[in-house]
């Protein structure tokens, strides 16, 4: 971690992600090695306040640094082997601990740290008082290998103590616990890189003594208060070879709990969003016909649909008035309240053709009227409807705009950004919500392929739907598929696939080729259905199942349906779990068809 004025290799990484950008200007302004020719990379993990961080998206935050690393940093540390790293960061503790894992430790660096009086950045500076003497306390560590599962919390303080109720809040019976703390903290109690290096050393005996004498444990969940330059040299001390699950947590003192899970590192998580050139290449390609589509068909057709006067939202989506006659007694609250396409922001929006990271996939900026697509959104989107012959990545863009559209209007859901923002802690009020946007966008849908692809209708009402909503619950899907299977979902999520699931079922079972109204009918009904028996979890306020369960004997699923409950604990409830874990909607029809043939 020691400079060499024999260096001739330096890459400076600039890595930021509160409200202030590190300048190339400023970091080479203080550089102790002088004569190395100097690689500087600009790293900006997102934009926060400090305020704020409690509520980061931490998990779409570590997914679009690991893309942006594997495009700007990975390929210069292939490139210069021997070369020297200077970190200078500023971006919030998981965040920064996740970045210095991803560096690893094949090369040496040096951190450079912003004082937090002075405001500059120092290699090394004077203790924080006269007299002040860094010190760790002494570190308990097991001397023989201990049996058993559990979990392992580690907190390391330098800036102040952590309390330790703080972290039973979160982990409340660990089985083993280690405090790497200071006799004095201070914020500026690393104010020599020797200081940095005799921490992450300590930081080193407990993950040895986790990997030799605590082979049977689980988790490591991780606390730290520490200036920023600490977390990225612990990072790098990470193989999850050895450390297969660290779950980092952010603090706040005025929250409950004051500790939120944030990142959590695994070795499945190194490899799941890396994107080629071609997939980069592709999702460039969609974002450009996605914004063909959106100025040459979809702003045309809101004009064709709402240039004549209509009664309500539904008569402007019926392909005739006898149509809407036949449908219109469906029409009750609160579907008849929903607005019109032509009050949404569509015929003014358009899509930035620039911008290719996105955390949470996708961002709509409300003053010029631009939606945001993520690199790994479309390209994941596509791998999906690629599997499936009976999808469209067309429609399913088509799908994705009418339903965001309903949720941003002002005079619809009014999701606006200061709304949207923790709107997961509120699961029943967003699952209203998405369910009322994706029958709006799925029956705005079939009166776009009436007017400008009819040739989707020509098997029929039923096979249109059931195609419809395929395409739709896909793009739902490509949220969050990363290539592997997954271990939790959020219950909000579940319920959401739980609901189009079972109407796509219903609609399946139509007789003949079904009939719009039928459907309607089928739609304005939303489904009340229920699963319960697998271990829950809180994770930052949202509640997720756990899918890895050893015994699935608890498992059941529950329904009202025409004013009866329904309880079932059917003998295909592996495939619906199963189906969860793979991201595969045909499991789950599959488990759910036995439920509904007992109805």
């Amino acid at each position: 971690m020691r400079e060499s004025s024999q260096q001739t290799v330096q890459i400076v990484i600039a890595h930021y992600g509160l409200d202030r950008k590190i300048t190339q200007q400023e970091c080479e302004a203080v550089l102790e090695n002088k004569e190395a020719t100097n690689i500087f990379v600009d790293f900006e993990a997102g934009y926060a306040k400090l305020e704020d961080l409690y509520d980061l998206p931490f998990e779409n935050i570590a997914l679009m640094q690991q893309r942006k690393f594997t495009a700007l940093v990975k390929p210069l540390l292939e490139e210069y082997p021997t070369a020297h790293i200077a970190y200078f960061g500023l971006a919030p503790i998981p965040v920064i601990f996740h970045f210095g894992y991803l560096v690893g430790n094949t090369h040496p660096f040096t951190i450079y740290q912003w004082h937090h009086q002075q405001n500059r950045w120092f290699y090394k500076i004077d203790p924080p008082s006269d007299g002040y003497i860094f010190k760790i306390k002494p570190v308990v560590l097991p001397l023989e290998k201990q049996r058993g599962s559990g979990d392992v919390t580690i907190r390391i303080g330098t800036s102040f103590s952590i309390d330790q109720q703080a972290s039973y809040e979160v982990v409340s019976s660990p089985a083993n616990e280690f405090d790497i703390e200071l006799e004095v903290p201070h914020p500026d109690s690393l104010y020599e890189q020797e200081n940095i290096i005799k921490m992450v050393d300590s930081f080193q005996e407990v993950l040895n003594a986790y990997a030799n004498k605590l082979t049977d444990r689980e988790q490591i969940h991780l606390f730290i208060a520490s200036s920023a330059g600490l977390p990225f040299a612990l990072g790098t001390r990470i193989n999850t070879n050895i450390y297969p699950y660290i779950q980092t947590y952010q603090y706040d003192r005025r929250q409950v709990p004051k500790n939120r899970s944030a990142i959590l590192i695994t070795k499945e998580s190194n490899d799941k969003i890396v994107l080629t050139k071609d997939e980069i290449e592709e999702a460039s390609v969609i974002r450009k016909d996605w914004n063909k589509q959106l100025q040459d068909r979809i702003k045309p057709f809101i004009k064709t649909i709402t240039g004549k006067e209509n009664t309500s939202w539904l008569q402007s989506v019926c392909e005739s008035d006898a149509e809407y006659t036949s449908v219109s007694k469906h029409l009750r609250s609160p579907w008849s309240s929903v607005i019109s396409i032509g009050a949404t922001s569509l015929l003014h929006d358009q899509i930035d053709l620039s911008v290719k990271n996105v955390d949470e996939g996708f961002e709509y900026i409300e003053k010029n009227n631009t939606w945001l697509l993520d690199d790994g959104f479309l390209s994941g989107l596509k791998k999906r409807l690629d599997k499936d012959p009976n999808t469209d990545l067309m429609q399913a863009g088509r799908l994705f705009f009418f339903h965001e559209a309903l949720h941003y209007s002002r005079e619809g859901h009014r999701l606006t950004r200061e709304i949207a923002t923790g709107i997961g802690q509120f699961p029943k009020v967003i699952e209203e919500a998405d369910y009322q946007a994706d029958v709006w966008a799925l029956l705005t849908e079939y009166r776009y392929c009436c007017l400008y692809e009819p040739d989707k209708l020509n098997d029929g009402i039923k096979v249109f739907f059931c195609n419809a909503i395929d395409s739709a619950v896909e793009t739902m899907w490509s949220f969050a598929d990363t290539g592997n299977e997954i271990s939790s979902i959020q219950i909000r999520s579940m319920n959401r696939f739980l609901n189009w699931y079972w109407q796509w079922l219903l609609i399946e079972n139509l007789p003949g080729k079904g009939k719009l109204e039928e459907v309607i009918s089928i739609f304005f009904d939303k489904p009340v259905i229920e699963f319960a028996g697998a271990p829950m979890e809180l994770r930052a306020h949202r509640t997720f199942y756990k899918l890895n369960m050893q015994q699935h004997q608890n498992l059941q699923l529950a329904a009202f349906v025409n004013n009866r409950v329904h309880r079932f604990a059917p003998v295909t409830i592996d495939d619906i779990i199963t189906g969860f874990k793979q991201l595969k909607g045909e499991k789950i029809k599959y488990g759910l068809k036995s439920f509904q043939v007992t109805i």
